[in-house]
């Protein structure tokens, strides 16, 4: 008797900690959420200063990246924005606690804050029609990295932890337009709302 109750208590502490450790579901996700300010070398051999910010609905997924020219983001040169819709595929096979996920753009666009042509040559977009202050679709005129917008369904990881403040994408470099990730990113966005 002692011994049925000794494990029914270990295994039902064993599905209590799993439980508490969680997986990544749909309802957990939901919400907007933001990077830390990182620093990443600049076209004109100078630092840019990012900050990324995702928000997922029950609808939609945005992603949102902000290039500033200082430190304390008070100077900024250009804003990215895709969005589209995503689904949720159950949790990952092969990361535990990460949800797979699928996700489309409707649309990528930039809006610059500085005419800066070489800045925006440098960085593949030479033939898009920018022009301050008004965010452009860069779908068809985007030539290459950083931006690799594509019409494909995107296959990827999502993992919130850290008692559900922390969210975190698949991570490798994989194209996601053919295979899913199969580990999670380093890129952390922190839970706003």
């Amino acid at each position: 008797m002692s011994k049925r109750l000794f494990t029914l208590c270990a295994v039902t502490s064993l599905l209590v900690s799993g439980a508490a450790l969680g997986e990544t579901t749909p309802k957990n996700v939901l919400g907007t959420w933001k990077t830390g300010i990182g620093e990443q070398p600049a076209p004109d051999g100078g630092t840019a200063y990012l900050q990324a910010t995702t928000v997922f609905t029950e609808d939609a997924q945005d992603l949102i990246f902000e290039i500033f020219a200082d430190p304390e983001l008070q100077m900024p040169l250009f804003k990215y924005h895709s969005s589209g819709p995503w689904e949720a595929l159950g949790p990952s096979s092969v990361v535990p606690g990460a949800m797979e996920v699928n996700m489309t753009n409707d649309f990528s666009r930039v809006e610059i804050f500085v005419d800066e042509p070489d800045i925006w040559a440098a960085l593949n977009m030479a033939d898009c029609p920018l022009q301050i202050g008004e965010a452009v679709e860069i779908k068809d005129c985007v030539d290459g990295p950083p931006f690799i917008v594509t019409d494909c369904m995107d296959m990827d990881l999502v993992m919130v932890d850290q008692e559900g403040q922390r969210l975190r994408y698949g991570g490798g470099d994989v194209d996601r337009c053919v295979t899913r990730s199969t580990e999670i990113g380093t890129d952390a966005y922190f839970k706003l709302d």
